[in-house]
């Protein structure tokens, strides 16, 4: 037992101490036999004060064991019928005692000498509880405050808990809790542009019943709910009502995704940005940056702000591809304003820049020559996976186009324009210190938004449906500000950027996609010669090859491990996840390869699995048919553990049909 209440005595003693340093000091200066005298005194004089508090304790629980012996069966009773539960355990933690209090209220009249403490405390042992000033625990429908303290008899260590009922107090915390407001804000993506074969008739009533669906989905979560435009609606709700929301995966996200129209597929999807917060002025912004977060990530979803910045629910279905380009024609107007301001211009792409990186830094440095402004494309050759591209570039008159990281920074100024393309994420760009050096930054990104403040970009131009960055320049090309001299060779380079983003065509290839294409051909891109940069040596393909070979599947899935040393072995790591999704059934691939003390793995799919999902669980990104991340620090087998614990909780929130 841990006594406090003797703090007086031993201020008293340290005060005594310090007193009688100070005068034997200054009586030693003049009579050193006095000073002796004077320090035997008092170390006589301190050691019996010392004694008696230390003491103290002993006393104490003397004096207590006195009176306990003197106390008759009378009192004896008195401690058995307190008014509120205690027990005493042992050190193992079985109930040695208890009032009948606890025996009723907390035990529910059943007990033995074998039955533990820890079934009334949560499990928890009384030894840890002791530490902490009150553990709070549930009996029933009961709430209790269990407060600890121990003592020791005949050799064992013994336990008191205390509990304190708190019933009323935590109901109204939960209620409390649970009354807090949530902000749901709800737009229909993309029924406009899904079915062109509707009447404008047919449509009111689609628009109508989609918002039968949204009331009553909300009602049966006794949300309020109000249309605030023709695709938008705001939803008010509590905490309670949220939760539930979320543990059944947003059902009226699939109840849209799989609506029909006179057994037709109208292809709409939600998107839906939802918040909590004090007030509901922070819930109603805090919301707004939510499903801006879920727009830009392809929409299909539901992006939750939390304090630790967001949580995504869904998100499976490809993003509805919007045929307008008055974006493209807007943001073109504000980048040609930012390079008038400048007073040069550097272009950097993510790590290890690939063809889309290279071909888009390349468009956007022919726009900027078409200002008169100095640019450059700051990249490491010894590190990009274009570097084919860039021999190109500079034997057909591009010459110190490319520079190094040390080459930019010695063309710094105040108002310098840094343009960041194919990355929207400052620790992906490649060089972040230079990344920081800047402050007038531009970003061109296609990849699905990912959870980062952009705060200080002036201008960010971002579209998730486009297939590539490339051809998202194609389209700012047709409407900056200047007479924009698009080569043969800068076409060409914008070509091998979307033929890499889309597998030649295949994959996330729409109709804006053609249109960049047709753009390109008109200034005589050759697709032969774009072909020739995706070739591959003999080594390189047998390599591939062999990484096929070795592969297994998991949940429809081609995992596969890159066990070769290549200096290449990143493309080939790429081109064997893109070869794997030939195989049948096979609806997702990942390859996995040791780089620089990490396991790197690449992801590919059609799009049925959204393997941006299943990367960003593990620390990645990138888009819903092309992804990567890295794992530090673990081996092969736990970086497998991993991955297949992704993909099993990717299956486990959306259902995927076998085909």
């Amino acid at each position: 037992m841990k006594l406090k209440g003797f703090w007086y005595d031993k201020l008293l003693i340290v005060l005594f101490a310090v007193f009688s340093v100070t005068v034997i000091s200054f009586t030693a200066f003049m009579n050193i036999w006095a000073a002796l005298a004077e320090l035997i005194t008092a170390i006589i004089i301190f050691s019996i004060a010392a004694y008696r508090v230390t003491d103290a304790d002993k006393r104490y629980k003397k004096l207590m064991e006195t009176v306990s012996e003197k106390l008759d069966y009378s009192q004896a009773e008195v401690l058995h019928n307190y008014p509120f539960p205690v027990a005493v355990c042992d050190s193992r933690g079985y109930i040695s005692w208890c009032s009948i209090a606890f025996y009723n209220d907390i035990a529910g009249g059943e007990l033995t000498q074998s039955t533990p403490v820890t079934l009334f405390t949560n499990n928890v042992a009384p030894s840890t509880m002791i530490y902490g000033q009150n553990s709070q625990v549930q009996i029933g429908e009961r709430f209790y405050s269990v407060f600890t303290n121990s003592f020791e008899y005949n050799g064992e260590q013994y336990y008191i808990l205390f509990y304190l009922n708190n019933t009323e107090l935590k109901i109204t915390e939960i209620n409390y809790v649970n009354s807090r407001p949530y902000a749901l804000l709800i737009e229909l993506d993309n029924l406009d542009d899904s079915r062109s074969d509707f009447r404008d008739s047919e449509r009111a009533e689609i628009k109508s019943r989609i918002d039968a669906e949204i009331d009553s989905w909300a009602e049966s979560h006794n949300s309020a709910v109000k249309k605030i435009g023709d695709d938008r609606y705001f939803i008010f709700t509590e905490q309670v009502n949220f939760k539930n929301m979320v543990s059944e995966g947003f059902a009226i996200l699939r109840t849209v995704r799989e609506f029909k129209y006179k057994d037709k597929e109208i292809g709409a999807t939600l998107s839906i940005g939802a918040s909590g917060g004090d007030n509901l002025m922070e819930c109603e912004k805090k919301s707004r940056k939510a499903i801006s977060m879920a727009l830009g990530r392809g929409g299909d979803q539901v992006a939750i702000s939390t304090i630790d910045g967001y949580e995504f629910i869904g998100g499976i279905s490809k993003s509805a591809e919007k045929r307008t380009k008055v974006k493209s024609r807007v943001v073109a107007y504000a980048f040609s304003e930012h390079i008038k301001n400048s007073d040069n211009v550097i272009i950097m792409g993510h790590n290890y820049t690939d063809l889309d990186a290279i071909g888009s830094a390349i468009g956007i440095a022919c726009a900027v020559k078409a200002f008169d402004k100095p640019v450059q494309i700051v990249t490491d050759k010894s590190t990009t996976l274009a570097l084919p591209l860039i021999q190109k570039a500079e034997s057909e008159g591009m010459e110190g186009l490319f520079v190094t990281l040390a080459e930019a920074k010695n063309t710094i100024t105040k108002k310098t324009l840094l343009v960041v393309v194919d990355t929207h994420i400052d620790t992906f760009v490649e060089f972040p210190e230079l990344y920081q050096m800047i402050d007038m930054k531009v970003i061109i990104d296609h990849h699905r938004r990912s959870v980062t403040d952009l705060n200080d970009i002036a201008l960010f131009h971002h579209d998730p449906v486009a297939s590539s960055a490339s051809e998202m320049v194609c389209e700012l090309l047709q409407y900056f500000k200047a007479d924009v001299n698009v080569t043969r060779s800068v076409a060409e380079a914008l070509f091998a950027g979307i033929m890499l983003d889309t597998k030649n065509f295949v994959i996330r290839a729409g109709v804006r996609t053609f249109e960049a294409a047709a753009f390109l051909r008109e200034y005589n891109a050759d697709t032969v010669t774009v072909k020739k940069l995706f070739s591959n040596s003999i080594e390189d393909n047998r390599l591939r090859n062999k990484v096929i070979s070795d592969s297994e599947t998991y949940s429809m899935c081609a995992v596969s491990y890159a066990d070769i040393d290549s200096p290449d072995i990143r493309i080939i790591s790429a081109q064997a996840a893109d070869e794997l999704l030939n195989v049948s059934d096979i609806k997702a691939s990942f390859v996995m390869f040791e780089s620089n003390g990490a396991i790197n793995i690449s992801a590919r799919s059609f799009g049925e699995i959204n393997v941006q999902i299943i990367m960003e669980s593990l620390g990645g990104g990138g888009h819903q048919t092309m992804a990567a991340c890295q794992l530090k620090n673990c081996t092969v087998e736990e970086a497998k553990k991993s991955l297949f614990a992704a993909i099993d909780d990717f299956f486990k929130s959306n259902i995927i049909k076998e085909n």
